[in-house]
């Protein structure tokens, strides 16, 4: 299994660290911990798919941690993912996505299932 560090900024990127996201891997297949803005250009400059993200795991839900989430997840229904994705973290996830995607008229290609961590 390998990690890839994806950003360790915090609250606030700088110009040579993006805000908080590891992604754990294990060949094809990975988990992204947290999903902070800008997630999406750190990816297109690893070897990691969004094809390949098997679950999303969010520790904690300050911005961070979540502000990237949406628009990966809008990316991947582009990209014409099918196989559901596993959105693991507090119970308080769910009611801050669900929002997002009805407000925002995001149409996912493919099932979320949530689980709450703990």
């Amino acid at each position: 299994m390998d990690f890839l560090f994806l950003g360790t900024s915090s609250g606030t990127p700088t110009r040579t660290r993006n805000v908080t996201g590891l992604a754990l891997r294990s060949g094809r297949r990975w988990i992204l911990i947290d999903c902070g803005e800008g997630i999406q250009y750190r990816l297109m400059r690893s070897p990691l798919s969004p094809v390949h993200l098997e679950a999303i795991l969010i520790t904690h839900l300050h911005g961070d941690h979540v502000y990237g989430l949406p628009g990966l997840l809008g990316s991947m229904s582009m990209l014409g993912r099918k196989m559901p994705l596993i959105l693991v973290g507090p119970v308080e996830l769910e009611p801050f996505l669900k929002p997002i995607i009805e407000y925002t008229q995001l149409r996912l290609t493919f099932p979320l299932v949530f689980k709450q961590a703990g």
